[in-house]
Order: C-alpha cells, then sequence, then structure tokens
C-alpha cells in the first residue's frame, strides 16, 4: 500500500528495484519521509532520481557496449548523472520545467557525458581490480578496438577535454543568443559548471579510487589532471599537499554572473562588430574584458550605495559579506588585467586603454559618491559630466579595444565615440527614470532604490534645480536618512510627488525622446559612411527607446 501510494505521488511506473534494496516498503517509507520534510522540492528530486536513474536502468539489457559512444550511452544513465542534476536543483531551491530543459538539453547531453566520462576515468583501476563485472568504457575501448590500458585512457580523456571545450562553448552561445532566460535556468547553469569541477576533483581525490597510481603510464596525464596525494617526509610525518582552489574567491563572482541580464553591453559589442570585423575569439576578449569591469562595478557599487537587490535577487554582498566582496570584485579587475596582457606585445596601446578607462570610471564614481555623502545637488551639466565619467567611459573602452585589434582604417572612430558618449547619457538617464517609473524596475530593485540609497538621479537634480522649496525638503529626507535604512513609503511617495509635480519626469522623459533621435540619426550617419547597414545596433536603439511615458 504504501508503495503504492508513493508510485503515485511521484508518477513513476516501477520501484521494484532501487541499488537492489529487498523490500520496498522499506524504501517507500524513507522517500516518503524525505518529501514530507522537503515539500515540493523533495518530491521533484525523487521523481528526477526515479524517471532518469532508477527506471532507465531497471528497463536495461545487460549486454556489452559494441563500441566508444555505445559504452559513454550506457555509462550516463548508470552512474546516475540526470540524478545529479536534479540533486543540483534542490541544492539550489529551484525546480526547472520540462521547457526549461528542453532550451538547455544540448548543453545538459554533453554534461552527462563529461560526468560519465570523468567517473570512469578516475575509477578505471579500482574496477579492473575489483574481481566483479566492469561497466567502464576504458574496458569498451580495450575490447573493442583492441588498444592498451594506456591508449584507452588516452582516448577517454581526450573525449572528456574536448566535450569541455564543447560545454563551455555552447553555455557561451546560449547566454548570448538567448532572450529572457529565466533567472533560474542561468543559475543552474553557472552552478553546473561548478558541480562538474567538483566532481573532477572528487574522482581525482576520494579514497574510494586511491590504488590508481601503479597502473598510470603516461606521466604527461598525471601532471594535467591528477591531484597529487599525500607525501611521506622522514621525521615529520605526513604533509598534505592541499590546494585550498577558488571557490571562495570566485562564489560572489558567478553569483552575480548568474543573476538576470539584458546583456546589452554584449549586444552592443556585437552590433559594432559589424563594421570592426574582429575575429570571434577577439570579440569575446572585448566581451571579457567589459563583462568582468561591469561585474566589478555592480558588486562594488551595490556596497556602496548599501543597495538590498539586484535584479530581483539578494545583492551579491548581502550572500557572501562586503569583504568577500570587495576581494572578488578586485580580483575581477586583475582578470581583466590578465586578459589585456595575452595580447600586449602585439597590441600594446591596449593596456594604456585599460588604464585610462579605470581611471575614468574611478572618477566618475567618485562625484557619485561625494554629492550623497555631502548632500550637494549637481546641476543637471555636472550630472551629465559624472555619467560620462561611469556609463560612458564604458562604452568607450569598448569603441577603443575594438579599433585597437582591427586592421580596418575605415570605421570613423569619432563618429562612433559622439554615438557611444549618446548612449552612455541615454542609458543613465533611462535607468534613472525606470527607477521611479517602471513597475517592473521596482520588482527587482525595490520601490525608488535610487532614494533609499540617497542617490541623486537625473530627475531629482531637475526637480531640486527647478523648485527650491522641493529641493529644500528633498534633500533635507536624504541628509536625515539612516545608512541602509529604506525610507519609509510614505516617504517615497512625497518625493515622487515633488518629482512629478515639478515637471521633472516629464522634462526626464522627453530628454529620452531626443536621444532617440540623435542616436537614430547618428546611426544613419555612420552607415553612410561605412556604407554598411547596422540593424543589430538599431535594434539595441529600439530596446533602449522602448519606454512609458510619465
Amino acid at each position: 500500500m504504501a508503495t503504492s501510494a508513493l508510485r503515485t505521488s511521484l508518477g513513476v511506473a516501477t520501484l521494484s528495484s532501487i541499488q537492489g534494496l529487498k523490500g520496498n516498503a522499506f524504501m517507500s517509507r524513507k522517500l516518503t519521509a524525505f518529501m514530507a520534510k522537503y515539500g515540493a522540492n523533495g518530491k521533484a528530486l525523487m521523481s528526477r532520481c526515479l524517471e532518469s536513474w532508477v527506471q532507465p536502468q531497471e528497463s536495461m539489457v545487460e549486454t556489452e557496449p559494441v563500441n566508444f559512444e555505445d559504452s559513454v550511452a550506457s555509462r550516463v544513465v548508470t552512474v546516475g548523472a540526470r540524478a545529479m542534476w536534479g540533486i543540483l536543483e534542490f541544492s539550489l531551491g529551484i525546480q526547472l520545467s520540462d521547457e526549461d530543459i528542453r532550451q538547455i538539453k544540448h548543453i545538459l547531453d554533453v554534461a552527462d557525458r563529461i560526468f560519465a566520462n570523468t567517473n570512469d576515468y578516475f575509477s578505471w583501476e579500482v574496477e579492473r581490480d575489483s574481481g566483479q563485472r566492469v561497466q567502464n568504457t576504458v574496458k569498451t575501448v580495450m575490447d573493442r578496438e583492441g588498444k592498451s590500458e594506456q591508449q584507452a585512457k588516452e582516448k577517454l580523456r581526450a573525449a572528456i577535454l574536448e566535450d569541455e571545450r564543447k560545454y563551455q562553448l555552447l553555455v557561451k552561445q546560449f547566454a548570448l543568443s538567448a532572450i529572457d532566460v529565466p533567472s533560474d535556468v542561468r543559475r543552474f547553469l553557472v552552478m553546473l559548471e561548478v558541480l562538474l569541477g567538483g566532481h573532477h576533483i572528487w574522482c581525482a581525490a576520494c579514497e574510494r579510487y586511491k590504488c590508481r597510481a601503479p597502473s598510470v603510464g603516461n606521466p604527461s596525464v598525471r601532471k594535467e589532471i591528477f591531484i597529487p596525494d599525500r607525501v611521506e617526509e622522514p621525521n615529520e610525518g605526513p604533509v598534505s599537499l592541499v590546494a585550498l582552489g577558488n571557490s571562495a574567491l570566485l562564489d560572489p563572482v558567478h553569483y552575480i554572473q548568474s543573476l538576470p541580464s539584458k546583456n546589452m553591453r554584449s549586444k552592443v559589442i556585437d552590433a559594432l562588430n559589424i563594421w570592426f570585423q574582429l575575429p570571434h575569439h577577439l570579440v569575446d576578449t572585448v566581451k571579457g574584458i567589459v563583462d568582468d569591469l561591469h561585474n566589478s562595478s555592480l558588486i562594488l557599487d551595490d556596497i556602496q550605495d548599501s543597495s538590498y537587490l539586484r535584479r530581483g535577487n539578494a545583492a551579491t554582498h548581502h550572500v557572501f559579506g562586503s569583504a568577500q566582496c570587495i576581494n572578488s570584485a578586485t580580483y575581477l579587475v586583475a582578470q581583466a588585467a590578465s586578459r589585456i596582457i595575452v595580447h600586449n606585445q602585439q597590441h600594446p596601446s591596449l593596456i594604456i586603454i585599460f588604464l585610462e578607462g579605470l581611471k575614468e570610471l574611478a572618477l566618475g564614481q567618485s562625484w557619485d559618491l561625494n554629492w550623497k555623502s555631502t548632500g550637494y545637488c549637481p546641476s543637471t551639466e555636472e550630472y551629465m559630466a559624472m555619467v560620462d565619467g561611469k556609463t560612458g567611459v564604458m562604452f568607450d573602452i569598448i569603441i577603443r579595444m575594438m579599433h585597437c585589434f582591427s586592421s580596418s582604417q575605415t570605421v570613423p572612430v569619432p563618429e562612433l565615440n559622439r554615438l557611444t558618449k549618446l548612449l552612455g547619457r541615454w542609458y543613465q538617464v533611462r535607468d534613472d527614470y525606470q527607477n521611479l517609473q517602471d513597475e517592473q524596475y521596482t520588482a527587482q530593485k525595490g520601490l525608488c532604490e535610487d532614494l533609499d540609497e540617497g542617490k541623486l538621479s537625473y530627475p531629482l537634480t531637475i526637480c531640486c534645480n527647478t523648485d527650491p522649496k522641493a529641493q529644500r525638503i528633498i534633500m533635507g529626507i536624504l541628509r536625515q536618512r539612516l545608512p541602509g535604512t529604506p525610507l519609509l513609503f510614505n516617504v517615497k511617495m512625497q518625493i515622487l510627488d515633488l518629482i512629478r509635480r515639478s515637471g521633472a519626469l516629464q522634462q526626464t522623459w522627453e530628454l529620452l525622446q531626443k536621444f532617440k533621435k540623435q542616436a537614430d540619426a547618428a546611426l544613419s550617419n555612420l552607415e553612410a559612411i561605412t556604407g554598411v547597414p547596422n540593424e543589430d545596433l538599431r535594434v539595441v536603439l529600439t530596446l533602449l527607446g522602448n519606454i512609458t511615458a510619465p
């Protein structure tokens, strides 16, 4: 009765064999208790394990694989790769829908192979010497292809490395091409890569597979993918060669990367490359540098602004702590620099572009922070100068790096600079406007979050510079606010009402319409000069122009 009820609950047809346990009633009680404790997520995990691991094994006929691919397909099932993906969902507290899984199936198929083949590579010697029936792709290659043990392991190692390269490429292509991907899917893909890396380390280091050393025939293979064993030194006992790894450093980085994003800068780079015609690896370099700087600035901005939310999720420092996040943000700048050094000999001016950009970014940010801490209300001209030194500089870095890499001398850089300066201003003012006006922005960042942070946005500067009475009230409220403490809802509504009555929101919206017309004209001018239409960039401008009137 218990087994029948569990089967109905999970929606599976059979529970006849779970790792050889004789009594379904015992397992049913355990699974039922697990689901009672963890609810829908627990049920989803059990269903995933049964449907993707237990049931397929029950229906498999025990025959020897006929070739390499046949063995890999069989091992994907028997090692429980898809069950591990279910465990990953459970650990993240998410449930991917069938449509979510369908979108990333091509990525999961490659991850399955990596997971199964990594297990077989490291477990081979233990399985070989166990005296039991061996299910391992190394054995299949030896039996079916007549290869030596060393040759079979080398073939498996090459397959793992090739699949890892393919996996990284597929994830990158998915991130660039997929539109409106749910945040749970992005988080899952980020952590799936971490899981695969952890699986590799576990297989290489665990005691379960320790008897591998005598049969390793190729020292170069061991050097590349084995973790050193413990070394015994006379008179001093065991000395552990422990590598701490980089998870503490990269966890904040992976977290900020997993949050939903429109990837606007990446779209701009792809659009500009219609004119620059850079090869893919150089485009990826530019994107990597810009992403590193952008993510570093997001982490630091949220700390400096005492933000609670970032794209509808907890800000990074509210997950990992400010000190840890500052360290990781600093690392991202170093990582961006390391991407440049690779090209330093051929393109020595790249590092100059990079350092000048960093200085400008810091200068722009310094005034944003200064005005907030001193309670000074800048003029709209001062505000735009600050924007040019923050958002605008990021676009300027993109143009200068792509021009440095490009062999084309026909790209009109001065005209491009005018367009990207306009894009920087448009992007920031639009963000300021949406913060006060857009419901979706409120859902992701919180209601009028700029006011919680004491930030002086463009509509606020218009209001304060045109209405002295409103300025005294608004600046007084911002000066009296407690750092890190959100303003009361009614106080936000009071400030928002003052901004609206001053006409600042309407003026901001009109400026955004002006930016749209100027950007369209600048793009048309560039298309005329180059003789190359740029529909991709026009799509970007259309996306930026999609805002509602106040």
